[in-house]
């Protein structure tokens, strides 16, 4: 029986082959499709039928062989059937059906067919469903990874900035998670994780290369390296801490007594280049030499001096009408705006009725009269003539001694007018020079402070709301006094952000207290804490917005807010850079702090009011609005001088760390580190402070107009700052007309050299100090640009010639005019400085003032032949 399918009866062999070479000849893209719709529309047929299609569409050979002649097929009569017709080819027009390239969410969930219609597919319209079209995976992935990308970065830079805030464990892991830093360099991703040379890191760590000699680097702890307890001198003098500039000067006289040499200079004495850096003998003899130097012999304060009594006399006499008058004004005008220890409008209503004999007042009332006295006259000192009428100061505070400051006063339990006496003592001795004795003062009166609550808030009803704030500025007098006298000094301080509760002076004064401004801002507290909030405290999203000036009317009260604000950032600093916390820290804490810190003083200059901007507007902080501020007929010249000077101030004692040597290190073949070049922005921001404080003094020395538009009892110490920082950066280099860490591209320096206005350096001369005279020695310092180099010498000249000036009414300005000249006739040479122009020594008058310690410093180096020997009680040590 023939089981082979019926159909093929009906072709006979030669039809047959005709077919199945029909087959062949279709191409293959068309006998694909074909198959491909079969499957997906399959036809009525047996299985059997569909397997002989199959058959008919197999290769030639297949069907060559399934029709050899002679076979049992040729024999079979065709069946009396009719064939089934061939599946129709791709070329036949078939149904047209829209394919969706994509279907939307809402179908896609159902299993729906989508026309792909935007926005709305017909589906969602018929249903009424909203219907969204999803990115394809390689679209969304990349948006995933664009958005992870930004996420890590702000998480990388939060942790960066977090890094200086915590532990040294905790920033090693920070930093060890943040090493691998990604560099994006326009086509090609660079992933560096370290610089590694022959198998080892490139350099030292970076981060612990500050020299532990350094006076000023930011990872020393101070020390004392002296007993100061040996004698009245060292007793008087105290301790001086690594930031005051007793400090600097000091660590600047030791460089120069024990490594300059008159063929190299200075700067030939801080090489590293391998013909200077042998071995030398006699380093631990100039090291045992420069330890030596008492720092007694570098302050030029005048504590070593006594303070005579004038006695006998009446503690209860008062100078006649219009000198104690004039004295009051003076006080009013020129002091209590920068301590506002008194409530005015009560104090002269009392005046007034103790000049009338209405009452007698207490004894502590008249002893805070006579201080006021004492420190009008020693301002009447400063400004009025030999010739003009007035009485001795001393005579002002030997009867206040008498008054409120002898007996049992020690032992008795104080008060606020006790409080605002020894404010005012201190105030007066800062005045005199006497900083250790202001700075005991000074502690009395915070201490007294405390025990009544004065750093506290004040809650109590019953008290008038005029009464709590003359408490408050009380306190923020006490704050700032200990404030300065700590930059002086350089000790640890009992003030900072966080001893008190105190809201910051309402920038009214008390005469206007019954406006309606002033009372909402008496009356609400937390409103006051949003309008006065100081600039230390702002949060990092108000720092990154838009600083607005403050519109409050410019008065006394206004100028005291501002100068608080500025005391507080300054304090911090002192606090948390210079203190022996932060000394313990990382470096990377310190240099987090440092770079805070800045960012907040350069935010107090932006908020500062309009009449006290002393900046040119939209030119940054270098660029001095000297029109405004060297005219006193200026309306609030005095008062943006004041300001300037605590602002270039707190600029210098920001950076004056990274003054150092410490920071040199030999060239890096991949660039300046990063450390290193916070290191040399910082020190360039220094040197830029101290030429724009001095530069805020006119080029011709005027003492009786620095004392009445200047803070005159700490403007020496302001002119020292500078000076000292001046000095520093000098002796640091070697002249060279090449760029080097102190150079700013837009030649910052030069611009503040108001005898250079065009930044240009003068023609050589023979008696030119801008052309250094050749010289072999290679300093580590890359020279400063020459017009630079001019300007810091031609600012550090016009400061010596105000010290010079002030020297004839002061003696410690004398003391400190000598210290500076020693050290600059030494490192002059080195620097090609002609000193002839000068400022000299020989010109002042011959110890009138009394001991004067740079005089003492030359006959002690004279004695000794360079070498220092300096005698205790008697006894060679």
């Amino acid at each position: 029986m023939d089981n082979r399918p019926e159909y093929f009866g009906n072709l006979s062999p030669a039809s047959n082959h005709a077919a199945i070479a029909g087959a062949q000849g279709a191409p293959a893209r068309r006998r694909k499709r074909t198959s491909s719709q079969t499957l997906a529309n399959p036809s009525p047929i047996s299985p059997s039928a569909q397997a002989t299609s199959a058959t008919l569409a197999a290769p030639h050979s297949s069907a060559s062989s399934s029709s050899v002649p002679g076979s049992s097929r040729s024999n079979v009569p065709p069946p009396n059937k009719v064939a089934i017709p061939r599946i129709a080819s791709a070329d036949t027009p078939a149904r047209s059906r829209r394919r969706s390239a994509r279907a939307c969410e809402p179908c896609r969930r159902r299993k729906i067919k989508c026309d792909g219609r935007r926005p709305s597919c017909s589906q969602c319209n018929s249903n009424n469903i909203r219907c969204a079209y999803e990115d394809v995976k390689r679209v969304r992935e990349q948006k995933q990874i664009g958005s992870l990308s930004r996420r890590v970065e702000q998480y990388e830079s939060l942790l960066r900035d977090l890094e200086g805030e915590f532990d040294a464990s905790t920033t090693r892991r920070i930093k060890e998670a943040l090493q691998v830093i990604v560099v994006w360099n326009l086509s090609n991703i660079v992933v560096m994780a370290a610089c590694i040379k022959d198998g080892k890191p490139h350099a030292q760590n970076d981060e612990d290369s500050d020299s532990a000699t350094s006076m000023g680097s930011l990872d020393t702890i101070d020390i004392v390296d002296e007993d100061l307890n040996r004698n009245e001198n060292t007793r008087a003098a105290g301790y001086f801490g690594k930031n005051s500039e007793v400090s600097w000067i000091r660590r600047l006289e030791t460089a120069v007594d024990s490594k300059g040499r008159p063929d190299t200079g200075v700067a030939g004495s801080f090489s590293t280049s391998q013909e200077t850096s042998q071995p030398d003998m006699g380093s631990a003899n100039r090291q045992r030499v420069a330890k030596e130097i008492p720092i007694a012999m570098m302050d030029y304060h005048l504590d070593d001096l006594s303070i005579p009594m004038m006695d006998p006399c009446d503690p209860f006499a008062v100078p006649p009408r219009p000198l104690a008058d004039r004295y009051l004004d003076a006080y009013w005008t020129f002091v209590h705006p920068t301590f506002s220890a008194i409530r005015k409008p009560t104090f002269v209503d009392q005046y007034q009725k103790f000049h009338e004999r209405v009452s007698k007042p207490p004894d502590k009332w008249l002893a805070i009269l006579n201080m006021i006295f004492a420190i009008g006259c020693r301002y009447s000192r400063l400004t009025d003539g030999e010739d003009s009428p007035r009485e001795d100061d001393l005579l002002f505070l030997t009867r206040a001694r008498h008054l409120g400051l002898q007996g049992d006063v020690l032992f008795e339990h104080t008060d606020l007018q006790q409080i605002q006496l020894d404010l005012l003592v201190a105030v007066y001795l800062l005045c005199l020079g006497q900083i250790n004795r202001a700075s005991k003062f000074s502690g009395m009166a915070l201490r007294s402070a405390l025990s009544l609550g004065i750093n506290l808030r004040l809650m109590d009803d019953r008290i008038h709301s005029a009464s709590k704030e003359a408490r408050y500025r009380l306190w923020w007098s006490i704050y700032y006094l200990e404030h300065l006298l700590t930059s002086m000094t350089g000790r640890a301080s009992s003030v900072s952000e966080s001893l008190s509760s105190v809201p910051a002076p309402v920038p009214f004064e008390e005469e206007r207290f019954h406006q309606p401004e002033a009372q909402i801002l008496l009356r609400d507290l937390a409103f006051r804490e949003v309008q006065l909030q100081p600039t230390l405290f702002e949060s990092s999203s108000q720092l990154q917005g838009g600083a607005s000036a403050t519109t409050y009317p410019a008065c006394a009260s206004l100028f005291f807010s501002c100068v608080v604000d500025l005391a507080l950032i300054t304090q911090a600093i002192l606090n948390r850079v210079y203190s022996i916390e932060g000394a313990r820290e990382s470096t990377n804490q310190i240099e987090y702090r440092v770079q805070k810190y800045g960012q907040r003083i350069d935010r107090w200059l932006a908020r500062l009011p309009a009449p006290y901007r002393f900046t040119i507007p939209n030119a940054g902080p270098w660029h001095l609005n000297l029109v405004q501020l060297e005219d006193p007929a200026v309306p609030f010249a005095r008062e943006r001088i004041c300001l300037a000077m605590n602002y270039y101030s707190a600029r210098i004692t920001l950076c004056r760390p990274c003054l150092t040597q410490s920071h040199i290190a030999s060239p890096n073949p991949l660039g300046p580190t990063r450390r290193a070049q916070f290191k040399t922005d910082m020190a360039t921001q220094c040197l830029q402070a101290a030429c724009a404080l001095i530069s805020i003094l006119p080029m011709t020395p005027d003492v009786p107009w620095l004392a009445r538009v200047a803070p005159w009892w700490t403007t020496l110490h302001f002119l020292m700052q500078a000076t000292t920082a001046l000095l520093l950066g000098l002796s640091y280099c070697s002249p060279s007309p090449t760029p080097g860490p102190f150079y700013n591209p837009g030649s910052v320096l030069a611009s503040l050299n108001p005898s250079n206005p065009t930044a240009t350096a003068p023609a050589p001369s023979a008696t030119t100090s801008s052309q250094p005279p050749p010289s072999t020695v290679t300093s580590p310092y890359t020279p400063i640009l020459q017009t630079d180099l001019c300007t810091a010498i031609a600012q550090t000249k016009t400061a010596l010639s105000w010290i010079h000036a002030m020297a004839a009414v002061d003696p410690a300005s004398r003391r400190a005019f000598f210290l500076c000249d020693g050290i600059v006739r030494r490192i002059a040479p080195a620097l090609g400085v002609d000193l002839t122009d000068w400022p000299d020594a020989q010109s002042l008058p011959a110890g009138v003032f009394g001991t004067d310690t740079a005089m003492d410093i030359d006959e002690e180096r004279r004695k000794s032949g360079g070498a220092w020997q300096w005698q205790w009680d008697g006894v060679v040590r």
